[in-house]
């Protein structure tokens, strides 16, 4: 395996420069502080556990996904991406097609897939343990200034703020139907109602009172049903900013038709959006800070789940809450951490629904580490795109007795 510079710190920066300048990633100072994160604390002997721990942080795309592993290979190995070029030339018994131009290293890449087996044939070739091996001098300074003037902190403050955006009759609807059929049985006190099944004689006395001592209004007493309470983590890291809008659409449409709706944004820190979402909601035009919002960042799943349960949990999950998370579980994290927080969720609440816009994608398996963690304690993994999906999730959620 070859290193273009001397320690670990220099080669990441070197990498996440040539993703930036001849793939067009868009990485800022956090992909890049989670990145170094992320190999504090996967084997660093491991080749392939470096290559899985980056893609997810550094890709912030579908596209930059599926041509990471190129990149990574492209950069780390160079003699095997030379040897795999000259046996594609060789393979080819027949010219381009009239009119087919010319693509650079940059553009093959983003035309290649990404493959475990590119990481394979790496380790085979002896890639070894990722271990800075030799130095190169005077390169790891000029790797020292492309980090310098390449991550500005600039850029985080002009990432677009997501704008909560103005719903039409259908997504209200929509919002309504799936409040309405989120039903959590009867409650056990009784409570007064037109039509009951106990007589409530002590209230009919009294509304005698006003019709000379006639009864003639009989009072009954009924057990209501348990209204849900909906908590909505909204994952706003980079790669779900694809994504934001719509389940920002859903949280203004489910603010419509419930006052028992909290909303919660996340990405390397947790922020309370609910007030912004109700305004939103009333017809006022809002626009989340990313500043206050954690927005357009990396991804730490089980530290934001934590920090919402030790600060929100108590008043906030019961058994008649729905505890809503719209992310792709691409994490960071420490798994054990997301593990515990999904359990302690699944056993505090009355269901625990994962909205993964990752499941619309063609041939793909949530096998993300993150995934793996919570999938045992998801009672509903689906995935939603517009009104009709909300809806539609109404019949999917499955409430525990």
């Amino acid at each position: 395996m070859t290193y273009p510079f001397a320690a670990l710190p220099e080669n990441l920066a070197a990498f996440t420069e040539t993703l930036r300048r001849l793939y067009g990633f868009r990485i800022g100072p956090g992909e890049l502080h989670d990145a170094a994160r992320a190999l504090g604390v996967v084997d660093l002997g491991s080749e392939r556990a470096v290559r899985n721990a980056l893609r997810p942080i550094l890709g912030g795309t579908l596209d930059d996904v599926r041509v990471f592993d190129a990149a990574f290979t492209q950069f780390f190995f160079p003699d095997l991406a030379a040897l795999r070029r000259e046996e594609t030339i060789a393979t080819r018994q027949e010219p381009a097609p009239d009119g087919a131009g010319g693509h650079g290293d940059a553009e093959d890449a983003r035309r290649t897939p990404s493959s475990t087996v590119e990481a394979d044939d790496a380790s085979a070739l002896g890639g070894g343990p990722m271990t800075p091996s030799g130095s190169a001098g005077d390169r790891s300074q000029d790797a020292a200034l492309v980090a310098t003037s390449s991550y500005s902190p600039l850029e985080v403050e002009t990432a677009d703020a997501p704008e909560l955006p103005r719903i039409d009759q259908g997504w209200r609807d929509a919002a309504r139907v799936f409040v309405r059929r989120l039903q959590f049985g009867l409650s056990r006190r009784w409570s007064p109602g037109r039509r009951g099944r106990r007589f409530d004689f002590r209230r009919t006395l009294r509304a005698g009172l006003q019709t000379g001592g006639e009864m003639l209004s009989p009072r009954w007493l009924r057990h209501p049903r348990r209204a849900p309470r909906i908590v909505l983590l909204v994952d706003g890291s980079r790669s779900m900013s694809a994504y934001a809008r719509t389940t920002l659409t859903m949280a203004v449409a489910l603010a419509t038709a419930t006052m028992r709706l909290e909303v919660f944004t996340f990405s390397t820190g947790l922020r309370r959006a609910t007030n912004d979402v109700r305004r939103a909601a009333a017809g006022e035009r809002r626009r989340l800070d990313p500043r206050n919002h954690a927005w357009a960042g990396g991804t730490t799943i089980g530290a934001c789940l934590r920090d919402f349960l030790n600060r929100f949990g108590e008043r906030m999950v019961g058994r008649d809450t729905v505890v809503m998370i719209a992310s792709d579980g691409l994490d960071v994290g420490v798994p054990d951490l997301l593990r515990d927080a999904m359990r302690e969720l699944h056993r505090r609440s009355g269901a625990v629904v994962w909205l993964n816009p990752l499941l619309e994608t063609e041939g793909y398996e949530p096998t993300a580490l993150g995934m793996s963690a919570a999938r045992p304690f998801i009672t509903t993994f689906t995935s939603m795109t517009d009104h009709a999906g909300l809806a539609r999730m109404s019949r999917l959620v499955r409430l525990r007795a």
